[in-house]
This record gives structure tokens, sequence and C-alpha cells, in this order.
């Protein structure tokens, strides 16, 4: 996008929230602008054409007018962007746990497989 005023106003339009999952962001660094219509597509960088996704539902976008709104039809909880989010950060930050819990399944799992003849 062009002008960061065009997306402070669109984020302010739309709340700080983002329309595809409605995850909520105050902040803004969680949400961006997307275009309905590509501007490869001769979408124009305009205020109608913005919409606020956060950064993971705009990963996802489609760059088609037709598929982009197919792809917002689909109904998305903001938790499950949340929940994504902190999962992915426990994995990075804490990464011995999932071995450490690997390990004690592979031990349960080789006593349930000795213990049954």
């Amino acid at each position: 996008m062009k002008r960061k005023p065009l997306r402070k106003k669109c984020f302010e339009r739309d709340n700080f929230i983002c329309q595809k999952c409605k995850l909520e962001d105050k902040s803004g660094r969680m949400l961006e602008a997307h275009h309905k219509i590509p501007l490869v597509c001769n979408g124009k960088d305009e205020f109608k054409n913005l919409i606020t996704l956060c950064s993971d539902c705009h990963h996802f976008a489609p760059n088609n007018k037709i598929e982009f709104e197919e792809y917002m039809n689909n109904e998305m909880d903001g938790t499950s962007t949340t929940l994504i989010k902190a999962w992915k950060l426990v994995i990075e930050k804490h990464s011995e746990l999932f071995n450490k819990a690997n390990k004690i399944t592979k031990e349960v799992s080789n006593e349930n497989k000795s213990s049954n003849f």
C-alpha cells in the first residue's frame, strides 16, 4: 500500500478487527490492509478497495476477487488464530517440553507393547 494514512483509516473503519477471524488488535501491529481487488488486477489503492485482515488471514487470502469473496464467507473464530499463534510461540520458546512429551509417549508405548504378550 502506498499511503500509511489510508491503511490507518481502513483499520479505524474496521475497529482494528480482522474482518476474517475477528481478531482484535488495537495496536494495529498484527493487522494488515488487504486490497479486495489486487493492484496487479487493476484494483485501486483506495479506501473502498481495502479491508482489514490480521497477518495470518492476509497470508492465506487469495489474490483473486471471486476466490477472496468465497474465502471471506467461510466463517472462522478469532480464537482459532489466537490459539495457533500461542501454540507456535510455546513450541518456539519451549521445544524441550515437546521432546520430553515424545520421550514419555514412546516409553508408555513400549511398556504397553511388552505387557501385551
